[in-house]
């Protein structure tokens, strides 16, 4: 009964090939629920898609991977606040320069994953909850450099 009301929920899309871009059909058996969303084009795009013109579409990256390179920038970023501390423990010392160089490459590694990890995510809800969760982190990251630079710790 389960697998015949999956096909029947796909069925329905297929009969609209030239709306339908894609579809997502979920089942949880637990609930015996069937969900089926498709995703139709927009009217301006129809035209263009008939033209032969390419479409992108966008879809959400998978968790495991996203979560892997939030990890990978986590990691930067406690790396590179503890260079920013051995860096402001090394004020007025000749190890000074070295702590401040090394601090700098540490936050720029950071940086750097952050936006590749915006730049990578092209679902909209999915890059906002990651600019909402670490965004503010980045910028704390800069701030603390600037101001252990000028000797404000």
């Amino acid at each position: 009964m389960f697998a015949s009301s999956i096909r029947r929920a796909t069925a329905r899309l297929v009969k609209f090939p030239s709306v339908v871009i894609g579809c997502h059909v979920s089942a949880k058996e637990s609930r015996q629920t069937v969900m089926a969303v498709c995703y139709r084009r927009p009217a301006h795009l129809a035209n263009r898609l008939e033209k032969g013109y390419a479409c992108r579409l966008f879809s959400a990256m998978p968790d495991d991977q996203l979560n892997k390179r939030v990890d990978a920038f986590q990691s930067l970023f406690v790396e590179a606040r503890m260079c920013i501390e051995d860096m402001v423990d090394a004020a007025e010392t000749t190890y000074f320069d070295e702590d401040a160089e090394t601090a700098k490459e540490a936050v720029a590694a950071a940086v750097d994953e952050f936006k590749s990890i915006i730049n990578d995510i092209e679902d909209a809800d999915q890059k906002n909850r990651v600019m909402r969760s670490n965004g503010l982190k980045v910028e704390q990251l800069k701030g603390e450099l600037e101001m252990a630079i000028k000797g404000g710790h």
